[in-house]
């Protein structure tokens, strides 16, 4: 809201430097224009007839005799009307000026031109002001709605000689001013001399050439409403250029015209005007379209506008909504989480800001003010792009809070990139879990103080914590001696399965370290189970918006719990599910330990092992599933053969487990629909 409050209030406070700023900017779309091939066409019966460097340099150094303007003038009177930007404003000789006035007279089309300026030594004469507005010299049908009127005041104007003034068929002002950078981009529908409202030149020859009267109301801003044929404004003291090409086939060498070369039926109702091109006469004007722009050319523009009806009409309505629009689209975008793709988005609004703009002015002739649009955009975009850093940095520093313990600085930069996956809340994802627990933890405990127990707990979480966090783990929680990690959470991690059980097998190596370093300590030795499971869970941050963390809840999480418990039982290390072993790649030995129900889940599972590849371990995977084939098979005392082998000569402990059950079923025989699952009572 207060960026709109500035951005619409900078817009109508209209200020010097703010403008300057805007027009630069909105006069590319001339040039846009231009490159298109859209500019459009000039109305085919204006031209000019230039005082040019040819005509001087074969008529001689202007201004000329009267007599030279005279004859000029003289083939001009098959025009409808001729418009004069020249004054003359000083005597020659009485003969000379009594012959220019006599010509002007007897073509009855021509309309003088004079000037309006704010300093001078002789205020206007009362004679001279009666003839600037004999003939319709002002506006006629013209109403007044304020006392005080915001228009233009001049107190001086230089006025052709009276002879001349009094035989002209009307007059009109050719003054004009700049914008506050010195270019030239409007033309004024009027402006006050004396009390009275006067017409531009381009204004006076439509008048004449259409024979109709213009209508103006004023008010204390100014033009309240303008109305010349097809021609309707409202609220403009100026109509802005819809410039043309400046075309040189438009201006016709002033010589030529006086020594016959162009005939004087070519002016046959045309509408003509007579001005000083030569770059020496100093009546050059800087547009945007360029920089060396003669005069009369402005006044040229201005008539064809009026004319063909091609003003260029401007909005505040619509550039209010342009602005409302622009501000509306970004403060959509700024809650795209990709900055990149935020970035390019704020560059295509920018761009169709652009083009509706471009759009406007070469549809329907519509001037929009798009610089406060652009500015607003931008300002709104740095302002929003600045909450977003500041609030970044401040979820950067909740996810470093809550991860940098718990996963690799890699993976924490990963997080930093997204950090809005710590809202409160959770997805659902396939995810590896582990849990790992050391072994006889109570006895342990009764063996040594508390301080040294800590210790211990320490020198065993440390290098474990790292094993999961080089392969890409998460360390969820410890819980006691225990540990979580999942693989997969929070960031996508490829064969998570095969890191996970990666992780499990690392864990044993680091143990016999660690144990190592037990022992050089005096503390016991230690020993711990594994389980790993690969399922569906819901991941995220878990607990309340005062206390919560990342975590995961599901099946596959309790499992993975139970498949720890059960290292105990098989007297083993690491065991994994058959949703895990079926994601591990070949490199991964692994041998089946059994069809179990663990506590509290009615679907049995196979369990694996995960075990260290060696060749020994190689041939009791091997000899371990025979005799599991044999055990199914309800081929007890073969399986039993086979078990005893591998606990007496491979020391493998689960074969002591089914040596035991096959004792049982040989002596009492399991019923005939037996499936082989074996049923947990306990964790």
């Amino acid at each position: 809201m207060v960026i709109t409050a500035i951005v619409i209030g900078l817009y109508f406070l209209n200020l010097d430097f703010v403008n300057k700023l805007a027009l630069q900017l909105e006069d590319t779309k001339f040039g846009i224009r231009d490159s298109l091939g859209l500019v459009p066409t000039a109305n085919e019966n204006v031209v000019i007839v230039a005082i040019d460097e040819k005509s001087v340099k074969s008529l001689g150094r202007y201004p000329w005799d009267r007599r030279v303007h005279a004859d000029l003038f003289a083939r001009l009177d098959q025009a409808s009307i001729v418009g004069l930007d020249i004054i003359f404003g000083e005597r020659t000789t009485q003969e000379n000026d009594q012959y220019l006035a006599d010509v002007i007279s007897q073509n009855e089309n021509i309309v003088c031109g004079y000037l309006f300026r704010n300093e001078a030594v002789v205020q206007t004469s009362v004679e001279a002001l009666d003839l600037l507005r004999h003939n319709d010299s002002d506006y006629l049908n013209i109403e007044f709605l304020d006392e005080v009127v915001g228009l233009g005041n001049y107190k001086y104007a230089d006025i052709n000689i009276p002879e001349i003034s009094s035989s002209c068929l009307t007059s009109a002002f050719f003054t004009n001013q700049p914008d506050p950078d010195g270019l030239y981009r409007r033309y004024p529908l009027g402006y006050i001399h004396q009390g009275f409202v006067f017409p531009p030149l381009a204004v006076q020859l439509v008048r004449f050439y259409q024979n109709k009267q213009a209508a103006i109301v004023l008010d204390k801003d100014g033009v309240k409403s303008f109305r010349l044929g097809e021609v309707d404004l409202s609220d403009e003291n100026y109509f802005k250029f819809n410039f043309y090409t400046l075309d040189q086939d438009i201006f016709i060498s002033a010589v030529d015209v006086y020594d016959g070369t162009v005939p004087p039926d070519f002016f046959k109702d045309k509408v003509v005007l007579v001005g000083v091109t030569e770059m020496g006469l100093y009546d050059m004007r800087p547009t945007p379209v360029n920089p060396v722009t003669p005069g009369v050319w402005l006044h040229y523009t201005a008539l064809s506008n009026l004319l063909n009806n091609e003003i260029l009409v401007g909005s505040r309505t619509l550039d209010v909504s342009l602005i409302l629009f622009g501000l509306l689209l970004v403060f959509a975008i700024s809650f795209h989480r990709i900055l990149w793709q935020r970035v390019a988005l704020y560059i295509a609004v920018l761009m169709l800001l652009s083009v509706v703009a471009n759009g406007a002015l070469i549809a329907v002739n519509i001037w929009l003010r798009e610089f406060f649009a652009f500015a607003g955009v931008i300002l709104l975009m740095i302002v929003l792009e600045i909450f977003a850093f500041v609030r970044t940095e401040l979820r950067a520093g909740e996810v470093k809070k809550a991860f940098t313990s718990y996963v690799s600085p890699e993976v924490v930069g990963e997080i930093l990139k997204d950090p809005d996956k710590l809202e409160l809340g959770g997805v659902e994802r396939e995810i590896t879990v582990l849990f790992s627990d050391i072994r006889g933890f109570t006895s342990l405990s009764e063996k040594v103080t508390p301080t040294q127990l800590v210790q211990m707990l320490t020198q065993i979480h440390d290098p474990m914590t790292n094993v999961v966090l080089n392969n890409k783990g998460m360390l969820d929680k410890y819980i006691g001696d225990a540990m979580m990690a999942l693989f997969n959470a929070p960031l996508d991690v490829a064969n998570h399965a095969d890191k996970a059980v990666h992780s499990a097998l690392a864990m044993i190596e680091t143990l016999h370290e660690v144990n190592g370093r037990f022992r050089a300590q005096g503390y016991p030795e230690v020993d711990v189970g594994i389980g790993v499971n690969t399922g569906k869970c819901i991941v995220g941050n878990m607990g309340s918006k005062v206390r919560f963390e990342y975590t995961a809840i599901g099946d596959a999480v309790n499992l993975a719990s139970r498949l720890e418990g059960l290292c105990k039982t098989y007297k083993c290390r690491v065991v994994i599910s058959d949703a895990t072993r079926e994601q591990l790649s070949d490199g991964v030995l692994v041998r089946q330990l059994d069809r179990v129900r663990v506590k509290g889940k009615n679907i049995p599972v196979h369990i694996f092992e995960a075990m260290k590849t060696t060749e020994d371990n190689k041939q009791i995977k091997q000899r371990f599933e025979q005799g599991l084939e044999k055990y199914f098979s309800q081929e007890f005392s073969q399986a039993m053969a086979i078990f005893e082998d591998l606990a007496d000569n491979m020391g493998d402990k689960p074969s002591e487990i089914f040596i035991a059950r096959c004792k049982d079923f040989i002596a009492n025989p399991p019923e005939q629909d037996w499936d082989g699952v074996y049923s947990h009572k306990t964790k």
